[in-house]
């Protein structure tokens, strides 16, 4: 590697130096709420997009220095962008300046004629550059106060659920370990949310619908009702009575999240599961969950009687939800994991070739996700917005 290693740290160090102490590059007007909303999400997406290319880099070449630099360095960029992409656009011409001043210095230490080198050096320098200028800004560090007041264990549980399948195209033989480590987490989150609302209610009704989810599978994987005929024989480690771990914590958490989103209503969160499982179907029997053997498959090998009975199972868990703690509804923001995973499955399906999928079930997800949303809820409160001014 040589100096490419020394160059990219440089380039980091100058660049964060130089837009820290740009002169202007601290100062406090901002955007109106709704614009900085939309620049914060849009940024976001920018970064996560440019992580997904360096993913299917890594996918369809192995581990190489673009892939890796793409996918951690849009990582970094989508969390600055939601951080305070509004301040950024702001502050432009610092960031442009330091980053493209640091860029040249590194580029001279560890000169090249690779263009991946250029590339994981420029978004060093580029990524510094955006955090100094957000720990300088006063707006910025507004929102990490808010932050630092704010969250709350189950939202880190949730954010750690995110973090953890970044080693999947890594590391693809860890899909398994990832699975049940993420799912446990938005499971315990559930909870924890669950608990600060109704209390110890939250625990029998996680184990009946742990129970149900448990029942409703060994049912079906047995005799083929009401799902159509599957097997999970060979799943992988940890299952329950055959069943894998996973199964039963996703009917609980998943469905308690969709439950949340269709505001309490059972019909809207089975078509919630439904559009759920238009994913799984393609992404879990790839990954040896279970394997279909319906003698008339309409989707990756699941027969139509599969949805209607996904439908119907979320429709049940959701009425016992709706008739036990009919107040859950109430504080809608234990949704926020379904909506992670109508942004993630996606990318799974699209990073194993399942392109379909990926496309049906992004937009079946979404769509039923994101609807009637209105932006200030994808930003802190307006005080936290103008924290510090």
């Amino acid at each position: 590697m040589g100096m490419e290693p020394l160059a990219a740290g440089v380039a980091a160090l100058l660049a964060g130096g130089l837009a820290f102490f740009w002169p202007g590059s601290g100062a406090h007007d901002f955007y109106g709420l709704r614009r900085a909303a939309l620049m914060r999400l849009w940024g976001g997406l920018g970064g996560l997009a440019l992580a997904l290319a360096g993913a299917v880099l890594m996918v369809l070449g192995g581990v190489g220095p673009t892939g890796l630099g793409l996918a951690v360095g849009g990582s970094a960029l989508a969390l600055l962008a939601v951080w305070g992409a509004d301040v950024l656009a702001l502050r432009r011409a610092a960031v442009l300046r330091s980053s493209t001043l640091a860029l040249g210095l590194g580029a001279l230490l560890a000169w090249s004629p690779r263009l991946e080198v250029w590339l994981i050096v420029a978004l060093c320098a580029l990524v510094a550059a955006q955090a100094a200028t957000l720990l300088r800004s006063p707006v910025g560090l507004g929102r990490l106060l808010w932050l630092r007041q704010n969250l709350r264990l189950w939202q880190a549980l949730l954010i750690a659920a995110v973090l953890i399948r970044i080693p999947v195209p890594l590391w693809p033989e860890s899909f398994p370990v990832i699975a049940v480590t993420q799912i446990s987490l938005i499971t315990l989150a559930a909870l924890l949310w669950g608990y600060g609302r109704v209390g110890v209610r939250i625990l029998p009704l996680a184990l009946a619908a742990f129970s149900i989810g448990l029942v409703i599978e060994l049912l079906g994987s047995r005799t083929g009702f009401p799902f159509g005929l599957y097997t999970y024989a060979g799943a992988p480690d940890p299952t329950l009575f055959t069943v894998p771990l996973l199964v039963p914590l996703g009917w609980f958490s998943l469905v308690l999240s969709a439950h949340l989103l269709a505001g309490g209503r059972p019909w809207l969160t089975g078509l919630l599961v439904v559009a759920w499982d238009l994913g799984l179907e393609a992404l879990m029997p790839l990954k040896g969950y279970w394997q279909w053997l319906d003698p008339n498959p309409f989707w990756y090998g699941a027969p139509v009687q599969n949805y209607l009975a996904w439908f119907a199972v979320g429709f049940l868990i959701s009425w016992m939800f709706a008739r036990f703690a009919p107040d859950l509804p109430r504080d809608p923001s234990f949704g926020w994991a379904y909506r992670l995973e109508a942004l993630f499955i996606p990318v799974g399906l699209a990073l194993f070739g399942l392109y379909p999928a990926a496309v049906v079930c992004g937009i079946a997800m979404n769509l039923l996700a994101w609807r009637g949303v209105r932006w200030p809820e994808l930003v802190p409160h307006r005080q936290a917005h103008h924290a510090g001014d």
